[in-house]
């Protein structure tokens, strides 16, 4: 917080400097005017919170300067001193957002009173201009959240309501204007929001956008949203085809380079309109659908080959399962994904053939297996073998724990427990810690919670968060080397999940508690 002392005498300015315990009012920057020029230039340049300001001053007096700080729309709260006891400065007072008047010569305590007084009124206008920006912030996160589930509902109609489609348009900023389509399905998404955000995927989306309108904010109106399992974004602007492929491109190579997100993406090959809206989704998709997952590539070979079978392998999982064998389920699995990375060519398309395929057997074996738990499938979009792979084998995993319902595996949670407390600065995850301990991550999740009342990230962050604080309050280590002694190599990263912990920077707890 900062005061600003108006009064054209130097030894009174230095007398308030010194007669209060500013420290104690969380007043940390005094400033100085010797008359009401010098101080509005303060005022537009520090905006001070707090002004204490004499009425008889040279050039610009006290009436004039506070008249202006009216007129320009300042909303710093006032104390006015003076030795003329008359109407006209009380009244610029009030008019000045002002909350005190003494008359000189004063007596400190009266002028402490009235500090106290002006910083109680300054908090609570913040805490109230703060509450105004949340419930606006609240408001406009609704209001985002129901456009995009009204955006999501209108493209699963076919044909598209075009006028219901027009209003939602004129809602989210997009004009009649005809639009590029473009979607982007992410490959790696889940290991990024575990690995990176802690399973925060409201941060991760936030992430995302933030990359997304930098490249293109200039380039005219646009949209994002989530349909499916895809980043839609329709835009509006006046490039080229093949400048939009550029930009296409570099979006996709930022959000690599900096939030480790791999995607692919496709392009309707023209302007679309609301009418055409569905045609170019599906010619943009179908270029997505033919990309090469093993080189990210969409070129095809002249001769297709010939589709693989997961399904051959419905009676060596069902017998596995039965043995509790989730070696051999691994062996199945990998087996099967090192003979698709043989080939030359794997479009997408092919292994959401085989992710269907999958869920076929799923759902067999769901009413086959004596189970409580529902058995989950795997996601139709999953475009990353590694991931594609390590999804199957943590589901067929999944069913083998959940139907050996043994107590026994109490202590090996207990370790899992433990591990996370001894091995705190260490890179932690849902996914390294299950395969560590043999568990699929779901059944590790559920077992932990059940028996700790917490989740395994939950219990991570707040041990690193205890750890960080007491290390800000009791050692000289810096910022840098806090985050890295629990686990965080990104100090920034760690800034903003301490202030999400604890509502304040690591900087600020320490001055607070130190």
């Amino acid at each position: 917080m900062k005061v600003l002392i108006v009064d054209d005498e130097e030894h009174v300015r230095e007398g308030i400097e010194l007669s209060i315990e500013w420290a104690a009012y969380n007043i940390q920057d005094i400033l100085m005017a010797e008359d009401g020029w010098e101080a509005i230039e303060l005022v537009r340049r520090e905006v001070p919170e707090l002004i204490i300001c004499d009425m008889s001053m040279p050039r610009m007096d006290g009436p004039s300067f506070l008249e202006l700080l009216r007129n320009e729309g300042w909303n710093s709260k006032v104390i006015v001193l003076s030795g003329y006891q008359e109407f006209r400065y009380t009244r610029a007072t009030l008019l000045a957002n002002g909350v005190d008047y003494l008359l000189k010569p004063f007596k400190i305590d009266d002028l402490d009173k009235a500090v106290a007084k002006a910083v109680d009124s300054i908090k609570q206008s913040q805490h109230t201009q703060t509450e105004e920006l949340r419930r606006n912030y609240r408001l406009k996160e609704a209001e985002s959240l129901i456009n995009e589930q009204k955006m999501v509902a209108y493209l699963q109609n076919e044909p598209l309501q075009q006028e219901s489609m027009a209003k939602l348009f004129k809602a989210i900023g997009l004009s009649a204007k005809p639009f590029y389509a473009i979607v982007f399905l992410p490959s790696n998404a889940s290991l990024v929001i575990e690995n990176l955000y802690l399973g925060d995927e409201s941060l991760f989306i936030f992430s995302v956008k933030n990359v997304l309108r930098d490249i293109i904010n200039h380039l005219g109106p646009y949209y994002c949203f989530s349909y499916e399992s895809f980043l839609m974004l329709f835009i509006q602007t006046d490039i080229t085809i093949d400048e939009m492929n550029f930009y296409r491109k570099k979006v996709s190579d930022t959000w690599e380079k900096a939030l480790h997100l791999r995607t692919i993406s496709g392009l309707s090959n023209q302007l679309t309109t609301l009418e055409t809206l569905h045609s170019s989704l599906k010619e943009a998709k179908a270029e997505v659908l033919n990309t090469n997952i093993l080189q990210a590539s969409p070129q095809q070979p002249q001769q297709p080959e010939e589709m693989n079978s997961f399904m051959e392998n419905e009676r060596l999982l069902l017998e596995a399962i039965r043995n509790q064998d989730k070696d051999q389920i691994r062996q199945i699995v990998i087996r099967f994904v090192t003979t698709l990375r043989s080939k030359p060519y794997v479009p997408l398309k092919e292994l959401k053939h085989y992710s269907i395929e999958v869920n076929l057997i799923l759902m067999r074996m769901g009413q086959t297996l004596p189970n409580e738990n529902p058995i989950e499938t795997i996601p139709i979009w999953l475009s990353d073998l590694d991931e594609w792979e390590r999804t199957i084998i943590h589901i067929f995993h999944n069913i083998i724990d959940y139907t050996n319902k043994d107590s026994a595996t109490i202590p090996t949670i207990s370790a899992v427990k433990n591990y996370i407390v001894d091995h705190l600065s260490e890179e932690i995850t849902l996914t390294s810690l299950a395969e560590k301990f043999y568990f699929s991550p779901q059944y590790l999740s559920k077992r932990f919670k059940e028996i700790y009342h917490t989740t395994v990230m939950n219990y991570l962050t707040k041990l690193r968060m205890e750890n960080a604080s007491s290390l800000l309050e009791l050692s000289e280590l810096t910022i840098q080397e806090i985050a890295q002694s629990v686990g965080y190599d990104d100090e920034n990263y760690f800034g903003k999940v301490f202030r999400k912990y604890y509502g304040t920077s690591p900087t600020q707890y320490r001055k607070a508690h130190k």
